[in-house]
């Protein structure tokens, strides 16, 4: 079960830094803040520090 919530907030947070990188425009020369892939990393690394709490405790 953890890896399901993982995977898919993992996407869920890719798609929703896409469409904040599309309808976001700071004049950054490339045109984006990358928030498409730190969403996801930071999603995942929630989802990693949760893990560890939950086995700690048993």
């Amino acid at each position: 079960m953890t890896y399901t919530i993982a995977i898919i907030s993992t996407l869920a947070a890719w798609f929703v830094g896409l469409f904040a990188d599309v309808n976001i425009d700071f004049g950054d020369p490339q045109g984006f803040l990358a928030l498409r892939v730190l969403f996801p990393v930071l999603a995942m690394g929630i989802c990693i520090l949760k893990a560890i709490k939950e086995s700690d405790k048993k």
